[in-house]
């Protein structure tokens, strides 16, 4: 009877630490017994800012979403032998936690049709996630990267240049309205499109969060018409910086790889507007 019993304590005691060690909490993880929302410390949260993109002549905006599990979306525009505009969809297949506190995550993005150059890429997340840095070209490349807040500012308001009203013409200087349009003022006065009585030209305009999707214009192109381009732009962490870049190049008035001259810009620097 006395080996029953120390059989069956040696049983459980067996079973408690095989439970204990299948519960082993990640460190990374958020406490499962207070919050359900993600499975990672860093989980629903997001990054903006700047980033080597692809086979590109500057940094380009960049914003990198983390969602509950293990899924992420980078969001910006992406060329390598084909175009990714928008979301590139991804996957976090490592996470480890450093004795400092800082995070790394690895992550495979999936890229149909540049599956060649899509190594793992290795981020640093800092201990108090106001940052995160790393990866490699050429995929995605932290340049500045901050932590995004949850309530995101709004875009409404006038954006500009306003110490270099000759850069970035297309979209300097661009007002966001709470309607959904964009009205347009360039070389000292609103552009007009051509009704009677005239009004000001508009495009459309969608934020989510982050991330903005917008035209810039050229009213010079084949006047009356107005020309306008394809762009897109991310919100600076703390909402007072809007990076732009173009979707469509051929038309865009902004410094280039194959300018000669930095006529509309900065080379090799990201355009970005100042909330004014």
């Amino acid at each position: 009877m006395k080996k029953v019993i120390q059989f069956i304590f040696t049983t459980m005691i067996l079973s408690t630490l095989l439970i204990s060690a299948g519960c082993k909490k990640d460190n990374t993880q958020k406490d499962p017994d207070k919050d359900t929302k993600g499975l990672y410390s860093f989980s629903n949260t997001e990054y903006t800012g700047l980033a080597n993109v692809g086979n590109h002549y500057f940094p380009r905006p960049l914003s990198l979403r983390f969602g509950e599990g293990n899924d992420v979306t980078a969001w910006s525009h992406l060329t390598l032998s084909v175009w990714h505009r928008g979301d590139v969809h991804g996957k976090i297949t490592k996470v480890e936690e450093n004795p400092q506190g800082q995070t790394t995550v690895t992550i495979h993005f999936d890229l149909p049709g540049d599956e060649q150059f899509n190594s793992p890429q290795v981020y640093t997340i800092s201990a108090d996630k106001s940052r995160i840095t790393g990866g490699m070209s050429p995929i995605i490349s932290m340049v500045d990267m901050k932590l995004f807040p949850k309530d995101a500012p709004s875009i409404v308001g006038n954006w500009a240049q306003p110490d270099h009203p000759e850069w970035f013409p297309d979209v300097n200087v661009i007002r966001f309205l709470a309607t959904g349009t964009t009205n347009y003022f360039q070389n000292g006065k609103f552009i007009l499109a051509a009704f009677d009585p005239p009004t000001n030209y508009a495009q459309n305009y969608i934020q989510d969060g982050s991330r903005i999707i917008f035209s810039g214009v050229n009213p010079d192109v084949a006047a009356p018409l107005i020309t306008h381009i394809p762009y897109y732009g991310v919100l600076s962490a703390d909402g007072k910086i809007l990076y732009v870049d173009a979707y469509e190049f051929s038309a865009a008035r902004i410094s280039t790889a194959l300018s000669t001259f930095p006529w509309y810009g900065p080379k090799g620097t990201t355009p970005w507007l100042i909330r004014q």
